[in-house]
């Protein structure tokens, strides 16, 4: 069903998967895992209709996703792919459980690619897990996602995510776990309206009270 190989080209092209439409004001990059130096130049090679997921942890307290990039590779021909988030709150509390997001199916272009999903707004936890489902993907054809370790900003998981026919999700490691299956991706995110509009507040509150210190004096 899967299995390893080199990457396929050097080159990297920037795609758009551009979905919802939100301000990206303030905007943090919050996990990152697409650093040339920490690649493996190595690809996990994926198998049609099936999602595999990298539950990841970010850093700093932005939650509400706006961009979020991954890294594939495709060696031959034409195929499609589709992107998830998932809340870990499925079986035993951990598995990836409630859909936060589902971008609709892209087309993909050959080689090493990176596609970026923009103008998102997906409220996530300090913990989601992102998952890729690859289709038309032929015989003698070959469709994966590129291995980057570690993280430079943020923390994943070293085993990845597997849904199987039935909907049950598995972990599973690479090379007996030598191999950390860590998927190039990176992740921007903005304060939940919330915290953004409490922060707003206070700014605007200290500039009345500095103005009415100064009409006072």
């Amino acid at each position: 069903m899967t299995k390893m190989k080199a990457h396929l080209s050097k080159s990297v092209v920037v795609l758009s998967a551009s979905i919802a439409l939100c301000s990206t004001g303030f905007a943090a990059v919050v996990y990152d895992n697409t650093a040339a130096t920490n690649s493996l130049n190595r690809s996990f090679s994926a198998g049609n209709n099936i999602e595999f997921g990298d539950q990841i942890f970010l850093e700093g307290s932005d939650r509400r996703v706006t961009d979020f990039r991954f890294d594939y590779f495709l060696s031959t021909g034409s195929a499609r792919a589709e992107l998830f988030f998932y809340q870990n709150n499925g079986a035993g509390g951990t598995a990836p459980g409630t859909l936060l997001y589902r971008s609709g199916q892209f087309d993909l272009a050959t080689g090493v690619q990176s596609i970026v999903a923009q103008g998102l707004s997906v409220s996530v936890g300090n913990t989601f897990t992102w998952a890729v489902a690859f289709s038309g993907v032929d015989l003698g054809e070959e469709a994966g996602l590129l291995l980057f370790s570690p993280p430079t900003i943020g923390a994943s998981i070293d085993d990845f995510w597997v849904k199987d026919s039935a909907g049950n999700w598995s972990t599973f490691l690479i090379d007996a776990g030598a191999t950390p299956a860590n998927f190039a991706a990176r992740v921007t995110a903005v304060p939940e309206p919330s915290t953004y509009a409490l922060a707003v507040s206070m700014v605007l509150a200290w500039f009345g009270y500095r103005g009415y210190k100064r009409r006072s004096a």
